[in-house]
């Protein structure tokens, strides 16, 4: 069975060989192939490498094109800075007003260098692998790309006072990245990923008000395009749960500080795959193979015919070796 097959079979329930390995690999597949994250970063070719040395040596089940989220902000206007050995950053926000949106520049996700090489990832993901493994474009939440141009603290006190309209700049960057998503998939992805981390900063109200109906339009939006979903939210997201299940999501992530049974109990009666949710610091990185052993046999526990395993985010860049593929060993049905 293809990596491929592992898991649009286990999307549907179906009989597997092993659990599908999600794990989200970024600073941890640089170091692997020896290069610093900023060539990660803006050379599709590292990261395609890097992630397919991944895959082999430590059995992840799919090609990710994610890398970091300032990509679309770049593309918007931002000035994003490329520290040669770490994550992208804006150096200011782009906005300086939620209302006003005139700084935003519409493009192409062709025109811009950063965008444009995440779909350049894709389409080398599917001339080498594309039959093997299961690819995931990546585009940012539309709460998540307001936060990057706007800045996080900027937009949390704009949302919870509501004294200004935020309809404008989320109407556009829904536009943006319904574009973006677009032309990954046209490359050839198979599944989307969804990033919208400083979701589980807001709680449940301005959530189901905010961003709820943006996930669902997006998700609609990649399903027309005849492409699975991957909704990635850090952090603790056990309020939102019951407004999660609205979004119709294929995979959700679940990070570690979520009780993972619970989720997946929860979720039961849905065609939505739970996917975590090990804690990536103290027992990827800190643990050892015991730990990992222990984590990954209690979330396996609670399993039922569509749940996926990984970390809840991203593996650390100096995660021991062992302990990664001790995770993987002991997916295997």
């Amino acid at each position: 069975m293809t990596s491929l097959e592992r898991i649009l079979c286990r999307l549907k329930g179906k009989q597997v060989d092993k659990i599908p390995n999600l794990n989200i690999v970024m600073m941890f597949a640089a170091k692997q192939i020896d290069i610093p994250y900023g060539q990660y970063v803006t050379d599709y070719e590292k990261l395609v490498q890097g992630n397919l040395y991944c895959a082999e040596k430590f059995g992840i089940d799919a090609m990710s094109a994610i890398s970091d989220p300032m990509r679309e902000a770049a593309a918007f206007g931002a000035n994003v800075i490329i520290p040669e050995d770490d994550v992208p950053y804006c150096s200011k926000n782009l906005l300086e007003d939620i209302e006003d949106i005139s700084a935003i520049h519409i493009a192409d996700p062709f025109s811009n260098s950063r965008t444009l090489d995440r779909i350049r990832a894709v389409e080398r993901y599917h001339e080498l692998v594309g039959n093997e493994y299961a690819i995931i474009g990546w585009v940012e939440g539309v709460l998540a790309e307001a936060a990057d141009l706007r800045g996080v603290s900027e937009l949390m006190l704009d949302l919870a006072t509501g004294e200004q309209d935020a309809t404008g700049l989320f109407d556009l960057i829904f536009k943006q990245q319904c574009a973006f998503a677009k032309t990954q998939i046209d490359a050839g992805a198979h599944i989307i990923g969804i990033g919208n981390a400083v979701a589980s900063l807001i709680g449940p109200r301005l959530y189901q008000k905010y961003a709820l109906p943006y996930d669902k339009m997006l998700i609609e939006y990649i399903h027309s395009l005849h492409s699975y979903a991957k909704l990635h939210i850090c952090g603790n997201i056990t309020p939102l749960l019951p407004y999660l299940r609205e979004t119709g999501t294929d995979i959700l992530d679940v990070d570690h500080m979520v009780d993972f049974g619970k989720t997946i109990q929860m979720f039961s009666d849905l065609p939505v795959s739970i996917c975590g949710n090990m804690d990536p610091v103290s027992v990827f990185l800190q643990g050892d193979q015991k730990k990992v052993s222990n984590a990954v046999i209690k979330c396996i526990s609670s399993c039922n015919s569509t749940t996926m395993i990984a970390a809840g985010c991203e593996i650390p860049r100096h995660t021991p070796l062992e302990n990664v593929k001790t995770m993987d060993n002991l997916l295997w049905l």
